[in-house]
């Protein structure tokens, strides 16, 4: 018999990721204590969670994903969250995916709208905090209270019977606020972050994103840049324009609603090529849903006229994607809108427009269209550089300016920019034909932390090296 305060060390062989519930029992067989503990793999973002709703470690139904197209009779926005439904369940539990406190129980509009927002720091912390939001909870019923410490896997109330039928679900996200508390109801001030499929685990996704015309016809629209009801032949394209691509994804759980079903992409790229292979435009990154949304940005990534028209509610979703709307990161944000396809710079000839769409689990789908540009200019050869090996970069830690240096055996454009860790432009280096010969750039990290320096040569190579910036 061990003694009273005695640690027994015991090895527990987890089978798979997932949670679990350790309990340990008396000499009568009764519990003493029972400890929830998740074991999964690393998310990008450095930790995994389990899911919301039981069971913890699988894969549910999805209603409404991050960035999805939102229209309800009102103004249009982003969904910043994803709506987890729970087919053929009223009331089911709602738990913990993580530990934290509770900074904010309230609503944002009568009793459908509760919400509790848990910390992952206690409510001593004042300064910006990372957090997870769980919203539709049933104030009726019991719910933990503002101030209360939670544990992963710990029930923490039961989801509100939706008024919608089938549509009962949870919205959830990941999100940042100040304050020791954050009770600003009815307008709370969290930012919303980070898409949570990018840290849930498992989030398997059995289905690739689908393609649809964008007009009859026609895989692809084609539109005066920031221009709405003005479209062109895709025979005779000039000017700056901006391309539309109609696309939605399925995970493969269904809601048992085929319009639930349908949801926003995780990640769209385009690229431009002549039809004889010389590569205009490379592999852009156009928009991806994994971080912050701001609801007036929401016509910077959708296409709302009459001609392309975004929907997106409870009986009809229609997702028109601006696929030329970026600066090439994937921050949404108002300046994207100047991202355009200038036809004038490239000659006139006819074009392969490629569009590929990805979820977060890495399903794709590509698909192209053959245009035509006809702004009465000559084709030109644009110059494709030649790299002499990999560019180099010092030193990859520590503090002050870091050298980047590479050698060009032919002269031609390069691109050379730096993004921090969330893959905000932090500070472009070079967009210019360079002759033949060495060439160095001087990168000067504007805050302590992670940064990616890429190097481009448009239609041959991408390289990348990660520098650590200290305080």
């Amino acid at each position: 018999m061990p003694r009273p305060g005695r640690t027994l060390p015991r090895r527990f062989d987890t089978p798979a990721t997932g949670f679990y519930n350790l309990t340990a029992l008396n000499s009568l067989g009764g519990p003493l204590r029972t400890v929830v503990i998740l074991v999964g793999l690393l998310s990008a973002s450095g930790f995994a969670t389990g899911w919301p709703i039981p069971p913890l470690d699988s894969v549910h139904p999805l209603g409404n994903n991050w960035g999805n197209y939102q229209d309800y009779g009102g103004s249009p926005y982003f969904h910043n969250g994803i709506d987890i439904i729970t087919v053929g369940q009223h009331n089911a539990e709602v738990r913990a995916v993580r530990r934290g406190w509770v900074k904010a129980w309230g609503t944002i509009q009568a009793d459908l709208h509760y919400r509790l927002a848990v910390c992952d720091t206690n409510l001593s912390y004042t300064g910006r905090a990372e957090g997870w939001l769980y919203a539709h909870i049933d104030s009726s019923r019991w719910h933990k209270q503002l101030g209360d410490e939670v544990q992963a896997g710990e029930l923490i109330g039961y989801l509100v019977y939706w008024t919608v039928s089938g549509f009962d679900h949870i919205h959830f996200a990941r999100i940042s606020d100040t304050g020791a508390t954050w009770q600003r109801f009815p307008n709370p001030t969290w930012w919303f972050i980070q898409n949570p499929l990018t840290i849930l685990r498992p989030n398997t996704d059995l289905v690739a994103p689908v393609f649809q015309n964008a007009r009859t016809g026609a895989r692809f629209a084609f539109c005066r840049d920031n221009v709405n009801n003005s479209y062109l032949n895709p025979t005779g394209l000039t000017g700056d324009v901006d391309i539309i691509a109609r696309i939605y994804d399925k995970t493969g759980y269904t809601t048992r609603n085929d319009t639930w079903d349908k949801l926003a992409p995780y990640q769209i790229e385009h690229m431009i090529r002549r039809d004889d292979g010389l590569v205009v435009r490379p592999w852009t990154l156009s928009l991806q849903f994994s971080n912050r949304l701001d609801a007036a940005n929401v016509h910077v990534v959708y296409k709302n006229d009459n001609t392309c028209n975004s929907y997106g509610d409870y009986s009809r979703r229609e997702y028109y994607y601006i696929v030329t709307n970026t600066d090439g990161d994937s921050i949404i944000e108002s300046t994207d809108t100047q991202g355009k396809w200038a036809t004038a710079e490239v000659g006139d000839g006819n074009y392969w427009v490629i569009v590929r769409a990805s979820d977060v689990y890495g399903n794709s789908t590509l698909d192209s269209m053959l245009v035509t540009t006809a702004n009465g200019v000559g084709l030109a050869e644009l110059p494709a550089a030649a790299l002499d090996g990999r560019f180099t970069l010092t030193p990859t830690a520590g503090r002050g300016p870091r050298t980047i240096a590479f050698n060009l055996l032919a002269a031609g454009r390069v691109q050379l920019r730096a993004f921090d860790q969330t893959g905000r432009l932090a500070t472009p280096l070079c967009d210019a034909v360079l002759p033949a010969g060495p060439h160095s750039f001087r990168f000067d990290p504007p805050a302590p932390g992670l940064y990616f320096v890429e190097l481009v040569v448009p239609g041959v190579l991408r390289q990348t090296a990660k520098v650590t910036a200290l305080r």
